[in-house]
C-alpha cells in the first residue's frame, strides 16, 4: 500500500517529522490503528537528493463492531446512525469517526451540527471504545445534550467603520431564535462580504 506523505521541495527536518506523523494518521484512517514506525533511515542520493527508508509495523486491520448510543433524548438512534454514516463491518477510522461526530468536513452533515443548529450550544459527544476483540471494535457514543439555548440579545462591538444597523442586518441570529452554529457562520460570511472590514482581522461571535 502506498501513501503520499512528502511533497516536492527541499528536505527539512520539521517537514520530515510532520510527514512521519501524517503517515501514521493515514494508516490509522485505513484501519491500521496499531501502526507505528519502528525505524527510519535517511540516505543521501547524490548532492541534492535523499532517500528515506521506513521499517513499519502495520498491525491488524480493524473494523467497526456494535454501535450503541447513550444519553440522546432529542434524536433517535436511527436518525443519529443515518447521519453518522458508519455501520458495523466498516473499516474503523478514528479520523472519520471524529469528523462525523464533531464536524470538520466540507459539509455540516455531522452529529454536532444537528444539535448545535437546534440550540444545543453546550452539546458534546464522547466516543468510547468499549470492546476490542480480534479485528473488531465496539463503540459506545455517549451524548451530552445539555440545555437548548435561545438568543437573548445581539450586541455589536469594535465596529467603527459603519453604522451598527448595517452590521445587524447581516446577522441571521435574532433575539428570540434558537442558537444556531450554521446561522452564525452564515452571518460571519455576510459581514465579511460588506467590504467594510479588514479581512485580516477575525470576526468573532461570543456568548455572554
Amino acid at each position: 500500500m502506498w501513501y503520499r506523505i512528502f511533497g516536492p521541495g527541499k528536505f527539512k527536518e520539521e517537514k520530515y517529522k510532520e510527514g512521519k506523523e501524517n503517515l501514521i494518521k493515514k494508516m490509522a484512517a485505513k484501519g491500521y490503528r496499531d501502526a507505528e514506525i519502528l525505524k527510519d533511515t535517511i540516505i543521501r542520493d547524490g548532492e541534492k537528493n535523499v532517500l528515506v527508508k521506513f521499517d513499519i509495523y502495520e498491525g491488524p486491520k480493524y473494523y467497526v463492531g456494535n454501535i450503541v448510543w447513550t444519553g440522546n433524548a432529542k434524536y433517535s438512534d436511527t436518525l443519529l446512525n443515518k447521519i453518522l454514516g458508519i455501520k458495523r463491518g466498516d473499516v474503523f477510522s478514528e479520523e472519520k469517526l471524529s469528523t462525523k461526530l464533531l464536524g470538520g468536513g466540507k459539509n455540516s452533515d455531522d452529529i454536532s451540527s444537528i444539535y448545535m443548529n437546534d440550540g444545543y450550544l453546550t452539546f458534546s459527544v464522547d466516543p468510547e471504545q468499549t470492546r476490542v476483540y480480534n479485528d473488531t471494535i465496539d463503540l459506545n457514543l455517549r451524548v451530552y445534550e445539555g440545555a437548548q439555548y435561545t438568543i437573548n440579545n445581539v450586541i455589536v462591538k469594535g465596529n467603527d467603520v459603519t453604522n451598527d444597523r448595517v452590521v445587524l442586518r447581516s446577522i441571521y441570529t435574532k433575539p428570540g431564535q434558537k442558537f444556531s452554529k450554521e446561522q452564525i457562520m452564515r452571518s460571519v460570511r455576510e459581514i465579511a462580504q460588506l467590504g467594510n472590514f479588514d479581512e485580516q482581522k477575525q470576526i468573532q461571535f461570543r456568548a455572554i
